[in-house]
């Protein structure tokens, strides 16, 4: 059991799946660089689970931080509610709505939760074609529920808590399989109803790109 902070900063603006890339970038660059936004070093990747992420939520750009992501996000905005940027195409003054702070209590439980969770983008170039050999729906589903145990896994590392039980995990409803590209890669992305063990936050994102709003969950209710 681990309590974790999630601070979520909400702007005024709609914006796109696509402009959250440009998004992002105009944020990084605002922080003067600073790695928590973009999760690299001078030599390379911070391989870690991502602490600041770049949302869509209810259509409104949005960033969520986790402890000293969210930190950062608070001090970023401390004295700044606009800002110039260019998403694509197109320049826009960001507006802040507002940011809050929710204490959220990460656990290992006895009984599971139902989340959803859409745009997970679980396969890479080496599993895909074994997705793809797996033995029917069956075998699919299986190999799914396996990756969404290690990208939970990855996010309670992320938050430096190790369960000392079996993570479950269970796909009770599947969707998409869309192609969505991702570095110049053409990955399946998919939406879907699970079940697990575990207390996660909402809006937090799990798997592959999951700073760029995939992969993002929602406890049902």
């Amino acid at each position: 059991m681990k309590d974790i902070h999630v601070v979520i900063a909400t702007f005024k603006n709609k914006i796109s799946q696509e402009e959250i890339p440009y998004f992002r970038g105009s944020i990084i660059r605002l922080s003067e660089n600073l790695p928590l936004f973009h999760n690299h070093m001078e030599d390379g990747f911070l391989y870690g689970y991502p602490l600041v992420q770049y949302k869509r939520i209810d259509g409104h750009a949005a960033i969520l931080g986790i402890n000293e992501g969210g930190e950062a996000i608070k001090k970023l905005f401390e004295d700044r509610v606009r800002y110039e940027c260019q998403l694509g195409k197109r320049p826009v003054e960001m507006e802040l709505i507002g940011i809050r702070t929710e204490k959220f209590t990460v656990a290992c439980l006895d009984e599971d939760q139902s989340y959803t969770i859409k745009g997970w983008l679980p396969l890479n170039s080496q599993n895909y074609r074994q997705y793809l050999d797996a033995d029917g729906l069956v075998g699919r589903i299986t190999m799914l529920e396996r990756i969404l145990v290690g990208n939970i896994l990855s996010f309670l590392k992320g938050i430096d808590l190790y369960c000392d039980v079996p993570l479950r995990c269970r796909i009770l409803q599947l969707d998409g399989g869309e192609p969505y590209g991702y570095k110049h890669m053409e990955l399946l992305s998919f939406s879907a109803k699970f079940r697990t063990n575990v207390s996660l936050p909402s809006y937090i994102g799990l798997g592959k790109s999951s700073s760029l709003n995939n992969g993002v969950i929602t406890l049902m209710k």
